[in-house]
């Protein structure tokens, strides 16, 4: 079996055998496992090489998940987008920031390369990611509005958050005020409970996950490790991924779970808030099941109701754990933690948030990591492929930049490469269409 980690900059795989008799114990020290950070990002564990087939749902069938849609009119592609800055960069692609000038809106550009991907075999979940983006839509969840794709790479355009990461920001501050931190826990609750009505669990939520629009409320992304189940209430899922400071114990335990690994989350979330650090943080050197039924220590930073919360969210004890109920909603919003809190008006935005992120203009990219913001956006090969596709390969001056291309690899090398079936969307055409 082989966990496969991915992080900004890097992906490392690590791997390890279990025979179908191992016993907890064996099991558990098969995940203790040393690894190294370049930053301070944390990595997920994205995927487990080898999951009994057995255990799989209908929806696991690669073949059987392929997208609806309809045959659009109007054909958008790369040239469509000016492409402005770089947000952010991970193991199968990165982030950017760009116009559509016919529409004068802005996107968050996120493009995944198609043999990373394959090498790393996360066909599943990308086709799952682009089907979730497709059918959801709340106030707190990042909307797509495009997909498309080429030989080489996919397109998924959604909303651009202009406010940035909760990470960046906590970072920055080093802890929130308890207000503060109600406020967005209580709209990331709204998020996860529209997710599970749906029969999605989200399966990795942490700081890097939760965006800022340019107003301060937030809004849930990257749905690439999420699990559509049959009945949200029932269903069990097996494969190990997460984010190992952030995923529940049972997760590691290879015996199955279900929507109650995202309220243990939204515990750490909460506990990270308010203290600037997770109480988990062993997990980021060393993968081992028994750190996480180490007691929780409270922080002299954390109140007292806060802390009963957080302990509730985190119990071990699954069918103990809040929110593990059919009325999940009804158990956590009852907590005095969320004292005060009009959960009608804040799901429609009526709250005022307490901080609101600075923003001169939409192009203002103040707010996301310089490290991504500050360098070129497209490497020589893509900004050559960008402007023959834009302006019409007479246009480009070629032999400027041969030179500073040698190094790097050729654009659409293998133009026959797999393509994914039905991955192209447009949601205006098909709100038109459906008018």
């Amino acid at each position: 079996m082989g966990i496969i980690c991915s992080k900004l900059n890097d992906c490392i795989e690590f791997i390890f055998h279990k025979s179908s008799n191992f016993k907890n114990n064996q099991y558990n020290n098969s995940l203790d496992i040393n690894y190294n950070f370049k930053q301070e990002k944390r990595i997920p564990l994205i995927d487990v090489v080898k999951v009994d087939e057995n255990k799989l749902n209908d929806n696991d069938n690669l073949m059987n998940n392929s997208f609806q849609h309809k045959d659009f009119s109007k054909k958008i592609s790369l040239k469509d987008f000016k492409i402005l800055k770089k947000l952010g960069k991970g193991a199968f692609g990165k982030v950017l920031l760009v116009h559509n000038e016919e529409l004068n809106k802005y996107f968050a550009m996120k493009i995944l390369k198609k043999k990373f991907i394959e090498k790393n075999k996360q066909q599943f979940h990308v086709k799952t990611e682009r089907k979730i983006l497709e059918i959801i839509e709340h106030p707190f969840v990042a909307k797509l509005y495009y997909a498309f794709q080429n030989s080489e790479k996919l397109y998924l355009l959604t909303e651009y958050m202009p406010g940035g990461e909760m990470f960046y920001h906590l970072h920055k501050d080093i802890y929130f005020s308890e207000e503060r931190t109600k406020f967005y826990i209580s709209e990331i609750i709204l998020a996860l409970i529209y997710l599970h009505k749906n029969n999605i669990i989200y399966r990795d939520l942490k700081p890097e996950n939760i965006l800022l629009d340019e107003q301060g409320h937030i809004k849930l992304t990257d749905f690439g490790l999420s699990k559509i189940v049959n009945n949200i209430n029932k269903d069990k899922t097996y494969t190990i991924c997460g984010t190992p400071e952030y995923v529940a114990p049972e997760v590691l335990l290879n015996k199955g779970y279900n929507k109650s690994a995202d309220w243990w989350s939204l515990g750490i979330v909460l506990y990270e808030m308010l203290c600037g650090e997770t109480p988990f943080k062993e997990a980021r050197e060393r993968l081992d099941i028994n750190i996480y039924y180490k007691p929780i220590y409270q922080n002299k930073l954390i109140s007292d109701i806060a802390f009963d919360l957080i302990q509730k969210l985190c119990e071990i004890n699954v069918n103990l754990r809040l929110g593990s109920s059919e009325n999940e909603f009804e158990e956590i919003s009852k907590h005095k933690f969320f004292n005060g809190i009009d959960w009608k008006k804040l799901e429609n935005k009526e709250i005022k948030p307490s901080f609101i992120p600075i923003i001169t203009n939409m192009e203002d990219v103040r707010n996301f990591d310089k490290q991504f913001t500050e360098t070129d956006p497209l490497s020589i090969p893509e900004r050559l492929n960008y402007y023959k596709n834009k302006l019409g390969e007479k246009n480009v001056e070629m032999k400027k930049i041969e030179k500073s291309s040698e190094n790097n690899s050729v654009i659409n090398k293998n133009p026959k490469e797999k393509t994914y079936e039905d991955f192209t969307y447009n949601t205006y055409l098909m709100k038109k269409e459906n008018n």
